[in-house]
């Protein structure tokens, strides 16, 4: 797996091939830093972005929160469509509700 700083770069450029964007927004899901996090909100934000790239950035900023225990509500109101759509969908299956009423607790940044 590529360090932290290649993935972001590679899923921010958007001359970069949307597989490879897609494949970095994935693996970013494994990374705990407040950068990575920062990244993946600003591609799955991004309405030019092809909807498999938000959609993966959605997902694994959930995973991220999963596995923090903490979900950064600031982030997740400001996903729409299928970013928001994923990473409410991986937060559901984690805990099997809707995340206003999960037992994560909210992270504030």
């Amino acid at each position: 797996m590529k360090a932290p700083q290649n993935l972001i770069e590679i899923l921010l450029d958007p001359s970069a091939r949307a597989d490879e964007r897609d494949d970095a927004a994935m693996d970013l899901s494994e990374y705990d830093d407040e950068s990575v996090e920062s990244a993946l909100a600003l591609a799955a934000c991004d309405h030019a972005a092809p909807e498999i790239i938000r959609a993966s950035c959605g997902e694994s900023l959930a995973e991220i929160w999963v596995r923090r225990g903490a979900v950064n509500h600031q982030i997740l109101a400001a996903l729409s469509g299928v970013s928001k759509l994923e990473a409410l969908a991986r937060l559901e299956r984690n805990n099997g509700a809707a995340p206003s009423n999960h037992s994560l607790q909210a992270r504030r940044p």
